[in-house]
């Protein structure tokens, strides 16, 4: 009788554990432990609150910007969310430019393996908008980005050639998309909130643009960088599995290092005081930021902006992070 009754625990048990992800040990580097376990593989979302803070890059430019509050990822994309959606979508009328790899050693579109939780990378900034719509309609969402004015086309097709490497500057075109900013679906995140949340420290205060995102000491201190981000000094030329280093204070991880994020705004000169600033109307390179598992500490510095990169533009470093209205 005991026999039986030990058997039955057992089994309630693993039923437990396949139907909740639930696990029970991890390897360092790894995602999941017993204070650490997601909604929904990597899915989960962190409400910024609103605020105004002074949006200042490494090289002193900077403005007065009031941000709404908004819901950003906890975590980067992982290739497996990544490809949950993407297989829905190649049923649902989406089409891809590129599938997407497994972090930055994996093969394009293949089956997720035990590097599932890496963040997806190779795919470009077209990809990544097109995604956030497929996304959005699989969740039961408004999608976002659309071909008219009217909101009513979704795009679906982040492919145009056999090497794309032009920007269509057609309005509507998946790279000049209508934005419908007030529907429910997920999206980029602008520049903007992308350095607020990866700053934030409370509704007063945000780390110096030199600090890593979480850190306690800015970017040359390697102890503090090292426990918030993967990068040259300790990511043994890899991308590692989401979550593995310390969050900052929302409670957001791998904002610093990993891959590098792609935004929503065209590379330009900071404004003067704005509100939910989205960047310039037009431009040749779609920002992004955040650093990677190659960058050196330099990149890891919440405050770094690169110069952009073109729309269609993919490498084994670039990943990103979606937001969405609160």
């Amino acid at each position: 009788m005991k026999k039986i009754l030990w058997y039955s625990v057992l089994i309630v048990f693993v039923i437990f554990n396949i139907t909740t992800g639930c696990k029970t040990t991890s390897s360092p580097s790894g995602p999941a432990t017993a204070t650490h376990i997601p909604t929904f593989p990597y899915s989960d979302m962190v409400t910024v609150p609103a605020g105004t803070y002074t949006q200042t890059d490494t090289s002193s430019n900077s403005f007065s910007h009031s941000i709404s509050a908004f819901k950003i990822g906890k975590y980067e994309v992982t290739y497996y969310l990544w490809y949950t959606v993407y297989v829905w979508a190649g049923t649902n009328g989406y089409t891809f430019q590129n599938a997407g790899k497994e972090g930055n050693n994996g093969t394009a579109g293949a089956l997720t393996t035990t590097a599932k939780y890496e963040p997806v990378a190779y795919i470009n900034w077209r990809d990544a908008i097109v995604w956030c719509n497929a996304y959005s309609e699989k969740s039961g969402l408004t999608p976002l980005y659309y071909s008219d004015a009217s909101y009513t086309t979704i795009i679906k097709d982040s492919t145009s050639g056999a090497y794309n490497l032009s920007i269509n500057s057609t309005p509507g075109s998946f790279d000049y998309p209508y934005v419908n900013w007030s529907a429910t679906g997920y999206r980029l995140p602008t520049e903007g909130e992308w350095q607020y949340a990866a700053g934030y420290i409370d509704a007063s205060n945000w780390k110096a643009p030199n600090f890593a995102s979480g850190a306690t000491a800015d970017y040359t201190d390697a102890t503090a960088t090292g426990l918030v981000a993967w990068y040259n000094a300790n990511a043994s030329s890899t991308t590692h599995d989401a979550g593995g280093k310390n969050p900052n204070a929302l409670g957001i991880r791998d904002m610093s290092g990993n891959v590098i994020e792609w935004c929503w705004d065209w590379y330009g000169n900071y404004p003067g005081t704005s509100t939910d600033y989205q960047g310039p109307a037009s431009g040749t390179k779609r920002l992004n930021r955040g650093g990677s598992y190659f960058s050196s500490d330099i990149g890891m510095q919440v405050g770094y902006r690169l110069l952009g990169s073109n729309p269609y533009f993919t490498s084994g470093n670039y990943g990103f992070r979606i937001a969405k209205a609160n």
